[in-house]
């Protein structure tokens, strides 16, 4: 018996007709109402999308006037084919006059992807009953170990028909118990501090950057405090649950960001629209978005550190694009070296030394992962172009390391936390080491709205508000904003005082100033009989070339300035199966949908991860309209950027050249992704460059803030340039050189050791 909560009988009989429209079933293929679709969207739209629920009533409603006004009958009584008809003029914007064409696409997109979760989301939430969208992909589950074998077999992995569900995973993570005892802790000191005397240094986020330098102050002697938006999870707490969990679905591990989603717009004209994303939202808590990022840990390029050197040395200085505002960095590769180093061994990063293009003064302490079928492909296509394919670099345990256990090559990662510890973040390790010394404060839940300067304009500590909602201040000798991007520079514009009057660090109106964003395009490819087995490990099972990167690689002779990263890797989870870039000639719903989606297994991907120059017209400050719905009424972060030509043709070039080697690979069919699909990648740089004049930056090469005595800033917003690498390691480096300098100059007596 078939029981609703939400949805009327009337609702119910509709909502099932306009299903099976979408996802028709030819006998081999899940029937909608069999897969409990209808329940899983009565259950939505109970919870996660209850704002949803008058767009579906006003939906029902405008299906069965156009059905009584075409055919003389109500949509649910009409045949398969004129139900289809109708849902194309939605999908158009042509149903009715009474609603905006983009608002009914809108509509239209809200319902294929509800379709989408119903059938293949897992079944703890109300739909892929018996996990039927799952048997229907012939997709095993969840499952959290795979082997070498499985990686390279040329039959498809099914384990033997077993399909593992979110409730068979949750019985085979272990509960984490010293994490569950800090989780307290974070909350404990929050509600009942103990350093409330001013301390040495106060960290405004314990996340990617908070956490780990931490650890480097803690262990020099110095007292310290990290205040955290966020929980400690324990590791049992980041479940494989795709819908819920991972960043490109509803991204759970971040309420604090869903509250707070950044205004963007293309130009300073436009009116300002919720933010996109063309990568993921982010994780609040300790650790930060490390806790779900895919890992790959690479370093830049030395050349990377002098890119206005390089373009000017080779095209001379009226090459870049008209407002482009590339700079040199005030540290180099050799200042940086050292950090790396330390970092790969505390990490415990896996790879190895066949990039011609970095040379390392210590090899990677971990070997690269293992091999997979797309990889080898990758590989042998490149090599035979004279390319230099190599394992990414991963902060992943391919043996067990540092108290660590080995991975078992689960595809439930990318983009979801690590439940087993076999993917390093902050919170696996600096963070209890620095809470192990006695000298670190750990407070969660814990909300920072305001830095309190003196009358000198000094900072002296914050105000922030505690898990009863209790407004409290905290006074250190040095405050380091160590959040997001978006979360430090909004701070520093809420902060503004008498000797600041636009924001702390904007004296010399630099603030928010060059920002720059991160697009990831791909290329997919039909390869028929070819089984890749993508979802048999995780998308950290990467090989990657740095070739367009480097220095001797000639953008300009191609019509662009830059370069990117083009890559290969794992990682299939069904809804990714079913959002994946659809080919031209296949719509995004239907009985064509249906059939394309049987031959996910023999497809491939490059994804290409491009370099992002800086304009002095894309910039981050703050809306003068739009607050958050924290409760706190903060005014939202607004985002003003849009993509340049440059950059469309640096996209255009790679799209191209992946397409190329995926044809070298036997690839018999090719189409391109969207270069682009919004300002938010977790890739966020910029808005506070650092650099040695103050005239023309923010901060200083050791991320202080030149005009605001006693403030730093530990984050990726220090970046003037955005390299198409994955940018964590480097910004890890810079801020453990930073904070090694700051602890010698508080006094401290101790460094971190690798």
């Amino acid at each position: 018996m078939r029981s609703f909560r939400i949805l009327t009988p009337y609702e119910t009989e509709l909502a099932d007709a306009m299903f099976e429209a979408m996802f028709p079933s030819d006998g081999h293929s899940p029937d909608v109402r069999e897969a409990g679709v209808t329940e899983y969207l009565d259950l939505t739209l109970e919870g996660y999308g209850r704002k949803e629920l008058p767009k579906y009533q006003w939906l029902f409603g405008a299906l069965d006037r156009f059905a009584e006004d075409k055919h003389g009958r109500n949509f649910a009584a009409l045949s398969l084919d004129e139900r289809a008809d109708v849902l194309a003029l939605l999908e158009q914007g042509e149903l009715t006059d009474q609603l905006p064409v983009k608002e009914q696409r809108e509509l239209f997109g809200l319902v294929v992807a509800h379709t989408q979760e119903g059938l293949f989301a897992d079944p703890a939430h109300g739909g892929n009953k018996d996990a039927i969208g799952w048997k229907f992909l012939k997709h095993p589950g969840v499952w959290l170990e795979n082997s070498a074998e499985e990686n390279l077999s040329s039959e498809h992995v099914t384990k033997g028909g077993v399909i593992k569900t979110l409730s068979d995973a949750m019985q085979e993570i272990p509960r984490d118990v010293e994490g569950h005892k800090l989780k307290q802790l974070g909350y404990e000191n929050a509600v009942n501090p103990q350093m409330t005397d001013e301390v040495d240094v106060l960290l405004v986020g314990v996340g990617a950057m908070g956490g780990l330098s931490a650890q480097v102050f803690a262990e020099a002697g110095l007292s310290v405090v990290g205040l955290e938006a966020g929980p400690f999870r324990p590791l049992d707490e980041f479940l494989p649950d795709e819908l819920e969990h991972a960043y490109y679905t509803r991204g759970g591990l971040g309420p604090k960001f869903q509250q707070e989603t950044p205004r963007w717009r293309e130009n300073a004209d436009d009116d300002t629209r919720e933010a996109t994303f063309s990568l993921g939202r982010m994780v609040n808590g300790v650790g930060g978005s490390a806790g779900h990022y895919g890992s790959w840990l690479r370093r830049f390029h030395p050349w990377q550190f002098a890119p206005k050197s390089h373009y000017d040395g080779l095209y001379g200085p009226n090459a870049l694009p008209e407002d482009c505002t590339l700079a040199d960095w005030p540290v180099s590769y050799e200042d940086l070296e050292p950090f790396y180093t330390k970092l790969e061994h505390l990490i415990g990063i896996a790879g190895d030394e066949s990039n011609p293009f970095i040379k390392r003064s210590k090899p990677l302490p971990l070997p690269a992962t293992r091999p997979f079928i797309l990889g080898n492909k990758f590989t042998a296509a490149t090599r035979a172009a004279g390319l230099h394919p190599h394992p990414v670099p991963v902060g992943f345990t391919t043996e067990s390391y540092g108290g660590h256990p080995a991975t078992g090559y689960s595809a439930w990662n990318n983009g979801l936390g690590s439940f087993r510890g076999d993917r390093w973040h902050p919170g696996l390790g600096p963070v209890p080491a620095a809470i192990a010394t006695g000298n670190f404060e750990l407070r969660t839940h814990s909300r920072v709205t305001r830095i309190i300067t003196d009358e000198a304009g000094a900072a002296r500590g914050v105000e922030w508000v505690d898990p009863l909602g209790r407004v409290r201040r905290q006074y250190a000798r040095a405050v380091i904003l160590s959040a997001y991007t978006y979360e430090n520079l909004r701070l520093m514009y809420l902060s503004a005082d008498s000797r600041h009057q636009d924001g702390l660090g904007n004296n010399t109106g630099q603030l928010g100033m060059h920002y720059m964003t991160k697009m990831f395009g791909h290329v997919d490819a039909l390869f028929p009989g070819t089984e890749f087995n993508r979802h048999t490990g995780p998308a950290a099972q990467g090989v990657v070339l740095d070739d367009f990167l480097s220095p001797d690689f000639r953008s300009l002779d191609h019509g662009f300035i830059g370069g990117a990263t083009l890559g290969a890797e794992q990682q299939a989870l069904p809804l990714q199966i079913a959002r994946e870039t659809l080919p031209p000639d296949v719509p995004r719903w239907g009985a064509k949908y249906r059939d394309h989606l049987k031959l996910w297994s023999q497809q491939g991907v490059i994804r290409i991860q491009p370099d992002a120059l800086p304009y002095a017209s894309h910039r981050i400050d703050v809306d003068p309209r739009h607050r958050d719905s924290s409760g706190l009424g903060m005014p939202l972060v607004r985002v003003t950027y849009r993509l340049r030509e440059n950059e469309r043709r640096l996209a255009s070039w790679m799209a191209d050249k992946a397409t190329g080697l995926l044809k070298d690979m036997g690839a018999t069919k090719t189409w391109q992704g969207p270069y682009f699909t919004g300002v938010g990648s977790s890739h966020d740089l910029g808005g506070a460059r650092f650099g040695h004049d103050p005239a023309g930056t923010v901060l200083n090469e050791h991320l202080a803030v030149h005009d605001t005595p006693n403030l730093f800033m530990y984050s990726g917003a220090a970046f003037p340039s955005c390299p198409g690498i994955n940018p964590t390691l480097t910004i890890w480096a810079v801020v453990m050189r930073a904070a090694e300098h700051l602890a010698g100059e508080l006094g401290g007596t101790r460094k971190v050791q690798s």
